[in-house]
């Protein structure tokens, strides 16, 4: 764990300067026992790729896998960058300098190409600077002009060497050096040590108590001259605050490790050959991994399906990996990170989120002309949709605020309105959404109709109920019968029933009452005693006229005492008397005579009633007497 046992802090800045682009590119990683400083400096015009960002992820990437201070996995490393650059310089050449400072905590090497530079600061003096490899710096080499003159000459910017370099690459491995408690690293681009002059640094490390301060101060210094342009600067310092102490090696131990490991080497030689068939074996067979790989996620990529054709580059990268065909590697990696970024776009298509997803697939636009399988009008294609998409999604957003304010009918206009537009713009995933929405939408309105329903049948049924206590029951009917056709609409079935027998009821009352009010045929509602009036007519029915009007008389004297007491049913009473006295005839079935006949037939029998009852209590006060 040197890391833990050390002390290192890093602070970088980088600046465009005057330009709109920032070519520079800084990165670092410090891992348990190592650490990998990269700085780059894009030596090209290219819109779309920067030089400098790929040939430092590259070498991060490989160091990553396997850690190393040694010159021959270094310099793999920017081999295999120069090999990207050079494979992805379709358009224009790219190019970019580069320096690369690798650390295990006690002690540092790097690798440098082109005119990016390292300056090592030790007890406040510079202890050395790296060279850079132009022509200003041979002029140097070769005495012709001062060491010190090389950040002002003319040719300080003619390199010899750089990344990209047709002629392939040739960097400057600098020995291993011993670092010390207080020690200060500084990388820094032609931007930046151009316009800083060595005094000017020195003066700013006395001043900076950490990294973070230094680089504020350089970029104060650079910014002071106030130059008409500026260019792309970018500065990074390490201070190394404590070293890792190593034990000190026991050379003992050592020669006794080297001769058993020969020892061991010639014991199992005879093995190394089976081993090597092995490996030849799973060779074979991750190279045909990776080409099947590959051409099943170029088909899907051109079928427009990024999602399988993802997973596929990723398989073919990880079947390069196995086989260490760097290139290979190189190309699946871009080819999965446009097949990413058109999955992210998709992503944010479903959440909606258009900014972001039209962001990504600009992204994969621009990259998706270097590589054959996509297909770029399908992908402008996509982004042309996004303002479609976004209207229909304001349209489900308004349908949304109406729907949870209870405004449904509105709400389920909005939603056919975005629904059509989804299923004209291809928007699969809102259209999927939406019917749900018009399916819940529609349930809302079908239960407030059926819940209106039932109010206005209960309303009606409440009617019935007081057109019942009313006694108006042909109107409870109606009522009744309205309400009853309701809820059978509705499907309340118990309701129904129940109104079924309230109907009854109402028929019931209202048939009593008819027979009461003598709407049914006469005779069928009398009392025994006018039963016996009416026989007693029929018998006297040959006596002379006056007698039949005395037996008229006497009959009507029966119920006197009710009619004098001014009541309805005593003058309802009186009325068949009447009609029996007026005829002569005892049968009052037989005599049917209208309305008003029978009120002035009523009124008479009336008078003769009171006339009687009148006579009869003057014989009963004689009597008395």
């Amino acid at each position: 764990m040197r890391k833990d046992n050390s002390d290192f802090s890093t602070a970088f800045v980088s600046e465009a300067g005057s330009y709109i682009d920032n070519r520079d590119y800084f990165a670092f990683m410090e891992t348990d026992d190592m650490a990998c400083y990269v700085l780059a400096d894009g030596l090209d015009s290219d819109q779309e790729l920067r030089s400098a960002e790929m040939v430092v992820k590259t070498v991060l990437e490989n160091f990553m896998e396997k850690p190393s201070m040694s010159k021959r996995r270094l310099m793999r490393d920017l081999r295999e960058a120069q090999e990207w650059l050079q494979f992805e310089s379709r358009r224009v050449r790219l190019k970019a300098s580069l320096l690369m400072v690798v650390t295990n905590y006690n002690k540092m090497v790097y690798v440098s190409c082109g005119n990016v530079r390292l300056y090592h600061f030790r007890n406040g003096r510079l202890n050395f600077r790296s060279k850079d490899h132009s022509l200003a710096q041979s002029l140097a080499d070769d005495g012709r002009i001062p060491d010190e003159a090389t950040s002002t000459h003319e040719e300080r910017g003619n390199l010899l060497e750089y990344l990209g370099n047709p002629n392939g690459v040739h960097a400057h491995f600098a020995k291993k050096t011993q670092l010390a408690d207080g020690d200060v690293m500084l990388l820094a681009t032609s931007g930046m040590w151009e316009d800083v002059e060595l005094a000017e640094m020195l003066g700013a490390l006395e001043e900076a108590k950490d990294p973070g301060m230094l680089t504020d101060t350089l970029e104060e210094v650079l910014l002071s001259k106030q130059r008409r342009t500026v260019n792309n600067y970018t500065a990074a310092a390490i201070y190394v605050n404590k070293v890792f102490q190593e034990k000190p090696k026991n050379r003992r131990k050592l020669i006794k490790r080297i001769l058993i490991a020969l020892l061991a080497f010639v014991i199992v030689g005879g093995g190394a050959w089976i081993t090597l068939a092995r490996m030849a074996a799973n060779k074979a067979a991750a190279l045909e991994t990776m080409i099947e790989s590959a051409q099943a996620a170029d088909d899907y990529a051109r079928a427009g399906d990024y999602a399988k054709a993802l997973k596929s580059y990723s398989e073919a990268k990880n079947a390069a990996i196995k086989i260490n065909d760097k290139i290979h590697k190189r190309l699946y990696t871009a080819e999965q990170k446009v097949s990413q970024l058109m999955v992210d776009g998709d992503g944010y298509v479903e959440k909606a989120d258009f900014t972001k997803a039209e962001a990504s697939y600009e992204k994969a636009r621009k990259s998706a002309g270097l590589y054959p399988p996509f297909n770029v009008k399908d992908i402008e294609h996509k982004i042309d949709q996004l303002d479609s998409y976004a209207e229909t999604a304001s349209w489900m957003k308004d349908g949304d605020l109406k729907f949870q304010g209870g405004d449904y009918t509105n709400a389920l206009k909005l939603y056919k309105k975005a629904n059509k537009a989804a299923m004209e713009s291809g928007y699969t995933s809102a259209q999927k959404e939406l019917e749900k929405k018009i399916t819940e939408t529609n349930d809302k309105l079908t239960s407030i109709q059926q819940q209106l329903k039932e109010i206005q049948a209960g309303k009606l049924q409440a009617k019935g109920d007081r057109l019942m206590k009313d006694l108006d029951y042909e109107g409870a009917i109606d009522a009744y019968s309205g309400a009853q056709e309701i809820y059978q609409e509705i499907d309340k079935l118990e309701s129904v029933l129940a109104l079924e027998r309230s109907i009854a009821k109402a028929e019931e009352k209202q048939s009593a009452e008819q027979q009461q009010n003598g709407q049914l045929p006469a005779g069928l509602g009398l009392s025994d005693g006018a039963m016996n009036d009416t026989d007693t007519g029929d018998a006297a029915s040959e006596a002379s006229s006056s007698a039949g009007a005395t037996s008229a008389t006497a009959s009507q004297t029966k119920v006197a005492p009710t009619a004098s007491a001014g009541t309805t049913p005593a003058k309802k009473e009186a009325s068949p008397a009447a009609k029996s006295s007026g005829t002569g005839d005892g049968n009052a079935a037989s005599a049917k005579a209208d309305t008003s006949k029978e009120q002035g037939t009523a009124d008479s029998a009336s008078k003769a009633a009171g006339a009687s009852n009148s006579e009869s209590l003057d014989q009963a006060a004689a009597n008395g007497k």
